[in-house]
């Protein structure tokens, strides 16, 4: 039991031994893709629900028609792009290739649904919102119901990473700390969080981005059971602000209770098992859209931004 408990543990003793400051994408990416990928997968579906909750941003991307009409493409893209910045880090050519697809993506998305009657942007605030969620929801998830709490410094790591996605993005302001960059996502939710018929419109089509990891692992047989299951968990993950902003009630404190206390009880299942000794994600990636990952990352995002020759 010793020698298991301490092969358990390897891959963090590994990572309290890097050197935080050169290797953060790299801590970032041993933790998304060996210690908690699925934590990882629930909570970044979380994350990016949460990030489309404002009232601007939700009317935003109700009116590019990206999110509503072409979920799966969109989904698909964001991820492989997300993927890449994390696996390869930023002193890759493909990290930074995939960060500068995101702000093109961004900024092609405000040129795109502007006219002479309204001129449509995405603020230096959102942005770091956004950046910030992407981050937070994710470890504070993991803090919660992972097998273990991330150490402090997986929490810088994960910081650095996302402070150089947004010197590459162009970002201004970027919080100094960890610790300042949570303060200020609470301080934006709180501030800006409202309910929008645009956040319910785009909550009834993201729903299932969660609902997927959260049953996707079950057996194949099992699985239709696993989507009713999850779907009715799915009030008892929300935040009350995103409860708030898309509409959906307060959970039982019964649901509650039975959701956390599912979630602990895996936790401890996945605490006596085997460290991964492969990544959670393939490299390359295959996906219903690029089934060998035989893609390029200027191909990834809207047809605006892509152009429909190179679309699939």
């Amino acid at each position: 039991m010793a020698t298991d408990s301490n092969r358990r543990y390897a891959r963090l003793r590994e990572i309290q031994g890097m050197d935080v400051k050169e290797e953060y994408s790299r801590i970032w990416w041993l933790d998304m893709g060996y210690e908690f990928p699925w934590d990882f997968g629930v909570a970044g579906a979380l994350a990016f629900c949460n990030s489309v909750a404002p009232p601007h941003m939700a009317a935003l991307l109700v009116r590019t028609g990206e999110l509503t009409q072409n979920t799966q493409r969109r989904m698909e893209h964001f991820a492989l792009i997300s993927l890449e910045m994390v696996r390869r880090g930023f002193k890759d050519e493909r990290g930074r290739a995939a960060a500068r697809q995101m702000n093109r993506i961004h900024k092609n998305a405000v040129r795109h649904i502007s006219d002479e009657k309204q001129q449509w942007s995405i603020s230096n605030d959102e942005y770091l919102f956004v950046l910030a969620t992407s981050m937070l929801i994710q470890i504070r998830w993991v803090d919660r119901y992972g097998w273990r709490p991330l150490s402090d410094q997986e929490r810088t790591a994960a910081y650095l990473h996302m402070r150089e996605q947004g010197e590459l993005m162009g970002l201004k302001d970027i919080p100094g700390s960890y610790e300042d960059f949570a303060r200020f996502h609470d301080a934006y939710v709180e501030q800006h969080f409202a309910y929008s018929p645009e956040a319910v419109t785009l909550w009834q089509v993201l729903r299932n981005t969660v609902i997927e990891p959260l049953a996707g692992w079950l057996p194949k047989r099992l699985q239709p059971l696993g989507r009713k299951v999850a779907a009715a968990a799915l009030p008892a993950l929300l935040t009350p602000h995103m409860r708030r902003a898309f509409g959906v009630a307060e959970p039982s404190r019964l649901l509650r209770v039975a959701v956390h206390t599912a979630l602990k009880v895996r936790a401890a299942h996945v605490r006596r098992q085997a460290p991964r000794d492969e990544a959670a994600y393939p490299d390359p990636l295959p996906t219903p859209g690029f089934p060998t990952g035989d893609y390029r990352i200027e191909e990834l995002g809207p047809d605006h931004t892509v152009g429909a020759h190179t679309a699939r």
